[in-house]
This record gives structure tokens, C-alpha cells and sequence, in this order.
């Protein structure tokens, strides 16, 4: 063989290795990142309490993303002062000192419930911690892995959550009680009319996380309103923006909360100024979001000082009837045109701050329209708010003392969208970190907050907040 040959293989040899072994090790480094972990699961929070009016509490676990088959997950668990069966008991019950919960296939949560036992006192110094254990080769266990009840109210000194708004399709709006670290998650289908249990007056609000609209028509005897008393209705009484400014806005609640601007008026003492309404019952979650319906509807006042509802189809020959009473607990009471009564957002104390889809309002230049928005936040009625720009004072450095001189908020809509930036064309919404909230809540607690995501995996409908106590007013 020549001497010029054998250079060139040599060179070739040259060449060729560091690309093969190039290959090895990405070949390699795939192969590891394959056998990594790709879903994590942890507790909902860290910590909670459980208060003496409560008879249970649901604990929650939630997954990085959906689970692709069913996934038992086991929790261990350690008693301070307590005794199972004797004290409290859980759903499912535990078995040697474990709970085991299945997350469904497709699903990104699960929980369990802590049940005290009927008659039982405590001393509020009594705690359980439950512990997860590594559920399977393909789930790993995520950072809050140890959650701890208190049998004694809690007031939360770092409360932060990944709000479960149900994904894309934003199906369930979230009540978030900031001192126990809680959120209470309910399907926006779930309820139509809400009915203020304030002795001041007597309102009635629509749904406002599903479009829900409302007229009034000049008859007050339901069985004499027919189809043909809703000529029109389908384009005006709903969410249009391309229809005239001032065509729809009477039909929908005007978005900070007032209960004198709602479409519904007052419910008079005299019966027959009580008309008869049309109303949209607004889209269901879906894609395409499917069309819940129309009613029509009356209400009056009763005779012990709370509401009846009469309700039906707009072509019914009768209609159905339900009591709705006040309870001073809180600020409304529910019902569903197709179960009744219902439960909808906690106790006026037992939240804060509500996450959701939302019927608002926006100014394409002449004038007010009603506008469907995602992610909105909202206030309760006994909470206010002030906005800190960080450029005025950064999030680490704000103290309690900084709390007494901002101006405060109390409309319901008063941090609506404003924590998180809309996008557009070609552009993803984002978190804006360029401020923070102080939120003062209905037992004079202050937090400041400041909201950390927007989406969990890419995915909307699972924002995040972090929040630290700083004083009690």
C-alpha cells in the first residue's frame, strides 16, 4: 500500500471517530433523559387546618399532567394526639397506617377525606401528617410531598397554589381562602342564579362564569309568556360584540360586583311589579362550549322573608316552584334550573379571591360591550385590594408597615385580567411581574400576593399564586 493511502485513511479515521463518539453520547443522553421521570405528583398544599365548626376537610393530590392510566398512590400516615376510628376516620379508610388514592386515567387530581368522629372534643394542638410514597416507576414524588392537618383553625403564613381552573376549557371556577391555604373548586355548570342573603335587599345575580343573560318582559304571569315573546332575543339577549354598544349590556350583571346594576331588578314587596324575565343560560364548558339553554322566570318574595323562584321552559304551560332562604353565613344562596338548591362558593369568611372564566365588559372604542375573558380574578364582598408596582417597591421588600398607606379596592372585578398580560396575534398571554397585590381579607389578615404562572405544562386553566401574611389589622 502507498504512503499517500495510508495518510488518507488515517485522516479519515481522524474525521470519522469524534463524530461516532459524538453520536455515543447523544445516543446515550437520550436514552437516560427516556428513563427520567415525566410526571410528578405532590399535595394540592402543605398545610391546613381544620376548624371546630368542620366536620371534614378533602385533601387533595395533583399530578404534573394528566395521569395515562389509573394511578394508585399511597400515603403513610403519623398521628400527634389522635387515634383512627376514635378520633377521626378517612375516605377511603386507611389500611396499616396508609391511605391509597387512584388519580383515573386522564385525570390530573384526586383527594381523600379526614372525617372527625361525631362528638369527639379536641384541644387544637392535634395533627396528622400524611407522607406520599413513590406511586410508580413513572411518577416521581414532587416537592410538597408531606401535608399537615391541624385540628385548630390556621392561619396560613405562606399560603401559594397551582389553581385548578380545569384546563382549556376553563370548566370550573375556584374560591381561594388565602389563611388556610384552600381552594374549593366547583364546575361552573353547576348552578344559574345566586340570591343575596343580605337583610339590606333583595337582588338576584345570574351566573356570570357561563354568559348567562336576562329581560325583562311586561307580563308577570309566566303560563302567558310564549315563544313569541322572545322574538329577537337569540342576537340581542347574548354575547354579541358585534352588535350595537347598547344593545346587550342591560341584559348582563355589570362586572364589579354591585348588586344595584344587576339585569334582574330589585325583587319587590308588591307582587305584580315582579315581572316575568327571558333568560340565557349562557355556554357550557366544551369546545364548541355547547348552549345550556333558555327559561323563563319570576321572582317574589315569600312570606317568611326569603325568595320563590318560579321557572320554565319558555313554552311550558306551568312552571316549578322553589324557596330560597336567607342565611346570614353568606352573601349568596344557589340554585340550579336543574337540581335546585345548591352549594356554590364557601361561607362569606371561608374565601378570598375567586379564579374563573367571566362575563366582562371591554371598549372597542364606542362604548362598553359585554366580552367573555379567561382568567379572571375576583374579590369577595368583605375584601379590598391595592396594586404595588415593583418599580415603586420591589415584592421582597414590602412590610407590614407599607400595608396602612396604599389605597385599597373593594369592586369585584379589581384585579380582573390586570395580573397577567392579554397577548395577541401571534403572542402568548403571560404573568406580569412587574406588580403584586396586598389583599386585606374579611378578618382584617393582609397578605401581599403575586401570581407565578399562567399555565402548568402549557397548558391554561392552571394559574399559580405565592402570598405571605404580614399582619392582622
Amino acid at each position: 500500500m502507498n504512503a499517500n493511502l495510508i495518510v488518507m485513511k488515517q485522516k479519515l479515521i481522524f474525521l470519522v471517530l469524534p463524530l461516532v463518539l459524538l453520536l455515543l453520547v447523544v445516543t446515550g443522553c437520550r436514552k437516560r433523559t427516556a428513563e427520567l421521570a415525566d410526571n410528578y405528583v405532590v399535595f394540592e398544599s402543605a398545610a391546613q387546618g381544620i376548624t371546630a365548626a368542620e366536620s371534614a376537610i378533602t385533601v387533595r393530590l395533583e399530578l404534573s399532567r394528566a395521569a395515562e392510566t389509573d394511578l394508585p398512590v399511597t400515603i403513610s400516615l403519623a398521628e400527634l394526639d389522635l387515634a383512627y376510628g376514635v378520633d377521626y376516620t378517612t375516605t377511603p379508610a386507611a389500611v396499616s397506617g396508609s391511605v391509597t388514592v387512584t388519580v383515573p386515567a386522564g385525570a390530573n387530581e384526586a383527594g381523600f377525606e379526614v372525617n372527625k368522629v361525631s362528638g369527639v372534643l379536641f384541644d387544637g394542638d392535634e395533627k396528622l401528617t400524611f407522607d406520599i410514597n413513590q406511586p410508580s416507576e413513572r411518577v416521581s414524588v414532587g416537592v410538597t410531598r408531606r401535608f399537615t392537618l391541624t385540628f385548630a383553625e390556621l392561619i396560613a403564613a405562606r399560603p401559594a397554589l397551582t389553581i385548578n381552573g380545569g384546563g382549556v376549557q376553563y370548566s370550573n371556577k375556584v374560591f381561594i381562602d388565602l389563611s388556610a391555604n384552600r381552594q374549593t373548586i366547583v364546575n361552573r355548570n353547576n348552578w344559574d342564579l345566586g340570591f343575596y342573603t343580605g337583610a339590606d335587599q333583595s337582588r338576584v345575580i345570574l351566573n356570570s362564569s357561563t354568559a348567562m343573560m336576562a329581560r325583562q318582559l311586561s307580563k308577570n304571569d309566566l303560563n302567558l309568556v310564549t315563544a313569541a315573546d322572545t322574538l329577537g332575543f337569540s342576537t340581542e339577549v347574548a354575547f354579541n360584540q358585534f352588535a350595537p354598544v347598547t344593545t346587550s349590556l342591560p341584559y348582563m350583571d355589570y362586572p364589579n360586583g354591585d348588586v344595584n346594576r344587576t339585569a334582574i331588578a330589585a325583587v319587590s314587596d308588591v307582587a305584580s311589579d315582579n315581572k316575568v324575565y327571558i333568560v340565557n343560560r349562557g355556554l357550557a364548558p366544551g369546545n364548541p362550549a355547547p348552549a345550556r339553554g333558555w327559561k323563563k322566570i319570576r321572582v317574589l318574595k315569600n312570606a317568611t322573608g326569603g325568595y320563590t323562584l318560579q321557572y320554565a321552559d319558555i313554552a311550558a304551560t306551568g312552571f316549578s316552584t322553589i324557596d330560597i332562604a336567607r342565611e346570614d353565613a353568606y352573601f349568596f344562596k344557589y340554585i340550579s334550573f336543574d337540581n335546585g338548591a345548591v352549594v356554590v362558593e364557601p361561607a362569606k369568611k371561608k374565601w378570598d379571591l375567586a379564579w374563573t372564566y367571566f362575563s366582562n365588559v371591554t371598549n372597542f372604542g364606542a362604548g362598553e360591550v359585554p366580552y367573555l375573558f379567561q382568567d379572571i380574578i375576583l374579590l369577595n364582598r368583605n375584601v379590598s385590594i391595592a396594586k404595588v408596582m415593583t418599580a415603586t417597591k420591589a415584592y421582597a421588600d414590602f412590610t407590614a408597615a407599607d400595608a396602612d398607606v396604599q389605597t385599597y379596592m373593594t369592586a369585584q372585578n379589581a384585579i380582573a385580567a390586570d395580573w397577567r398580560s392579554g397577548g395577541g396575534p401571534g403572542v402568548s398571554p403571560s404573568v406580569r411581574t412587574d406588580r403584586y397585590y396586598i389583599v386585606k381579607d374579611g378578618d382584617n389578615n393582609y397578605y401581599k400576593l403575586r401570581f407565578t404562572a399562567l399555565t402548568q405544562n402549557g397548558e391554561r386553566g392552571y394559574p399559580a399564586f405565592e402570598a405571605m401574611w404580614l399582619k392582622k389589622g
